[in-house]
């Protein structure tokens, strides 16, 4: 029986690797962190007895304590994160408290434990901020370069995680996850929340059929959720400890293109226009993400399966679902 301690099992990522496990894996059990009262609409639709949950607050040290001890984990990933960078603007204390501290009690927790799991360590490509022309595609030699408050978290995060395995020797493989989308995604980020206005439109719980968004100059490398999953599970399978890696799609274009095609596949695409909302524009922006995924893709074999074309089906079609 393999333990498997999945850290924010409640979130868009946390509960699609559920998912996945459970969907491909036997023997194993996991356990997943959520807060007291947090909302659990992405996982109550598992009835596996396979799943449970552990109430655990990141910032509470003792509560990581116990989600170790009850867990007893072999394998941990490790989502459970303040990861809205815009929000993070608004809150920047509690997005260092939960982001680093947080990632502190339970890299502490476990080397105080024990049990010797692998921990998939789940950091952000926001840590590289905006690069020079010269240096694209991002690599994970790029220089760091944070932008924003959770952008900086992360660089904590990275760095603890980076101390606990070169002084403990614990088994730590850092992911810097370029745009992953899919359905259950928040709509605080941008390409849902574009699906999430249309759908609105659609369904006349909003008619004035404006899309509002920000800078759509912005380009990123867009990979699915699903890709993304089973990239880190091949970390979780691997000894590659101490590693940093770089996980992208193949799928480039600004965000403005990636709204486009969510409009074409709108079913009252003619009427949609979009507003610029000043609301939305980051005070620190990133313009520029094009990750070289050259190393992990030669280390794990893995490629992208699915396109921006794919994304956009299910988002829209995840929000036709919950509207």
């Amino acid at each position: 029986m393999t333990n498997i301690l999945i850290t924010g099992g409640t979130g868009f990522v946390g509960s699609h690797m559920i998912d996945y496990i459970l969907n491909n894996e036997t023997d194993v059990k996991i356990y997943a962190t959520k807060r007291w009262m947090e909302d659990t609409k992405n996982v109550d639709h598992i009835t596996d007895d396979r799943f449970e949950f552990i109430d655990c607050d990141l910032i509470d040290g003792a509560s990581v304590k116990r989600a170790i001890d009850i867990s007893k984990p072999d394998k941990v990933f490790h989502f459970a994160a303040q990861s809205f960078p815009e929000v993070s603007f608004k809150i920047p204390i509690i997005t260092l408290q939960t982001n680093v501290i947080g990632t502190t009690h339970l890299l502490e927790s476990i080397k105080e434990s024990d049990f010797d799991p692998v921990v998939v360590s789940i950091s952000s490509s926001e840590v590289y901020g905006n690069p020079k022309e010269d240096e694209i595609p991002i690599k994970e030699t790029n220089p760091i370069r944070p932008a924003n408050p959770y952008s900086i978290s992360k660089v904590g995060h990275d760095l603890m995680s980076q101390y606990y395995h070169n002084a403990y020797g614990m088994k730590v493989i850092i992911t810097r996850m370029f745009s992953h989308e899919g359905a259950r995604r928040g709509k605080q980020f941008a390409l849902s929340s574009f699906a999430h206005q249309i759908v609105q439109n659609e369904k006349l719980i909003k008619n004035d059929c404006g899309i509002r968004h920000g800078n759509l100059d912005s380009v990123r490398t867009y990979n699915h959720i699903e890709d993304a999953i089973k990239a880190y599970w091949l970390c979780s399978e691997s000894d590659r400890y101490g590693e940093v890696y770089n996980i992208g799609g193949d799928y480039t274009c600004t965000v403005g293109d990636a709204l486009d095609m969510l409009i074409s596949k709108s079913t009252i695409s003619d009427a949609l226009c979009k507003v610029l909302d000043k609301e939305r524009v980051r005070p620190t922006d990133i313009t520029l993400q094009i990750p070289s995924s050259d190393k992990f893709k030669e280390h794990f074999g893995w490629k992208p399966e699915k396109d921006l074309t794919h994304i956009c089906d299910d988002l829209l079609n995840y929000w036709r679902e919950v509207l």
